[in-house]
C-alpha cells in the first residue's frame, strides 16, 4: 500500500493506492487552499499550515507504520482508520466494513442522475454548516435542530431548507436499508415548506400566445416550445426533445428523464402541428434562452398583470409586486398544463398518469387557481345548487 494527501474545498484527505485501485478517506483535517502545495512531493513542501502539521505528520507515519499489512482491501481500510485515528479496526467477521456516512454520502451525491449537481451542493452546504465531525449515529433530532437554524442564519430559503433535509433523509433512508445504520430518528424531520408563488397561465393567456404573430425567429420557437410544454404537460428536459417518432395511434410515449417513468400523453391537434411546422421535432432552443425570450412574447401578448410574490429567506419574509411576464419561464409551461387539464374537470388521478406524479401532495403543489377560477369551478357543484 503506498499513501499520499491530498485537499478538497479545504478538506484533506488520506489516500491510499493497493493493487491499482485508489481509496480515500478524510482525516477530519481542514486548512486554506494557500497553505496547501499541490505540486511539492513531500507533505512537509505540502502543508504550510503550522497548525495542523504536527497531527498530519501523525498521520503519516502511523500509515508509514502499518502499510506493509495491507494485503486485501479490508486491510487497506483498516490500516487507513488507524493512521487517522490511532486506533487499530477489528477485523469483520465477514462482509465489507460499512461504508461512513460521508462516504456514503458523497457516493450519493456523484452518482449518475440529472441531478448530480444540485445533490452536490447539499453535500457541500451540509459540510459547511455543519462540519465532518458526525457520523450515522449523530444525526438525530438535535442535530436536525441545528442544521435548520443554521440554514436560517446563513439565509436558505424555507423550500431550500425543506430540499437539503429531505435530501438528508433519502441518504440516511438509503444508508439504513443497507444496513450500515439503525438511527431510525431522522424519519422524524419535518421542516416547513411553502407554497411558491410561481403563476400559471390561463387558458385565455395560453389563446393569445397560440394566435400571436412572432415577430422573428427566437420569438417563434420560444412559443412553440413553451407551447409543447403546456400541451404535453411534460418537464422541459422532456419536452424539448419530443418528435414526431415519439406518436403512436395519436399518443406520445416517452421516458421522463428527471423520473425514467414512462408516460403517455395524448397528441393534441396543436402539439401535431407545432412538431410539424417544426420540422418534426421541438425547436430547438436552450432552456436559459427559452427563459429569456418567452417573457418578452408573453410581454408583447399583454400577460403583465401584476403579481404579489412573497418569499422567506432565513427568518425574513419580502413581498414584493412583479409584472406576471416576468415570473414566466420554461417551468410555467408544465405548471400551467397541469392546471388547466384540472380545471376541465379531469379527476387529479388522472392528470398524475399524464404528468408523472406518484403522490397528491407533490402534484398539488402545481396546481394554481385562483379564488375566482375556483369559485367558477364550484358553482355548478350539486352542493351550491
Amino acid at each position: 500500500m503506498r499513501h499520499s494527501f491530498n485537499i478538497d474545498k479545504g478538506s484533506i484527505r488520506l489516500v491510499a493506492t493497493h493493487n491499482g485501485k485508489q481509496y480515500k478517506k478524510a482525516t477530519g483535517l481542514t486548512t486554506k487552499e494557500n497553505l496547501w502545495d499541490k505540486k511539492a512531493k513531500s507533505l512537509q513542501a505540502k502543508c504550510k499550515d503550522r497548525r495542523i502539521w504536527k497531527d498530519l505528520r501523525a498521520i503519516d507515519i502511523r500509515a508509514d507504520e502499518k502499510q506493509d499489512e495491507a494485503r486485501t482491501e479490508e486491510d487497506v481500510l483498516r490500516v487507513m482508520e488507524y493512521a487517522i485515528t490511532g486506533t487499530m479496526p477489528e477485523k469483520r467477521a465477514y462482509g465489507p466494513r460499512p461504508l461512513s456516512f460521508w462516504e456514503y454520502f458523497w457516493e450519493w451525491a456523484t452518482r449518475e442522475s440529472t441531478q448530480v449537481r444540485q445533490k452536490k451542493l447539499c453535500y457541500h452546504n451540509i459540510e459547511r454548516l455543519m462540519g465532518r465531525d458526525f457520523d450515522w449515529d449523530d444525526i438525530d433530532s438535535a442535530f436536525h435542530f441545528r442544521l435548520v437554524q443554521k440554514m436560517q442564519e446563513a439565509g436558505f430559503g424555507i423550500n431550500y431548507q425543506w430540499k437539503t433535509v429531505s435530501q438528508l433523509k433519502t441518504v440516511m433512508n438509503e444508508g439504513r436499508k443497507l444496513k450500515y445504520h439503525h438511527n431510525l430518528e431522522y424519519q422524524d424531520f419535518k421542516t416547513r415548506r411553502e407554497d411558491p408563488d410561481t403563476v400559471y397561465l390561463t387558458a385565455d393567456e395560453v389563446e393569445r400566445l397560440w394566435y400571436y404573430e412572432p415577430k422573428g425567429e427566437l420569438d417563434r420557437k420560444a412559443r412553440d416550445l413553451f407551447l409543447l410544454g403546456v400541451y404535453s404537460c411534460a418537464r422541459f428536459s422532456d419536452y424539448s426533445r419530443l418528435s414526431e417518432d415519439m406518436i403512436q395511434d395519436g399518443v406520445i410515449h416517452f421516458t421522463q428523464v428527471k423520473t425514467a417513468a414512462s408516460v403517455m400523453v395524448p397528441a393534441s391537434p396543436r402539439l401535431l402541428e407545432i412538431l410539424a411546422r417544426n420540422g418534426g421535432r421541438a425547436p430547438a432552443l436552450a432552456q436559459q434562452h427559452l427563459n429569456e425570450w418567452i417573457k418578452r412574447v408573453c410581454r408583447a401578448v399583454g400577460i403583465d398583470g401584476k403579481v404579489e410574490v412573497t418569499t422567506t429567506n432565513g427568518l425574513r419574509r419580502t413581498t414584493v409586486a412583479k409584472r406576471k411576464y416576468e415570473l414566466v419561464s420554461s417551468h410555467t409551461a408544465r405548471r400551467t398544463g397541469i392546471t388547466i387539464l384540472y380545471m376541465t374537470g379531469i379527476p387529479l388521478q388522472q392528470v398524475m398518469l399524464i404528468s408523472g406524479h406518484k403522490d397528491e401532495d407533490s402534484i398539488r403543489h402545481y396546481l394554481r387557481l385562483s379564488k375566482e377560477e375556483n369559485a367558477a369551478m364550484l358553482k355548478d357543484n350539486p352542493f351550491f345548487m
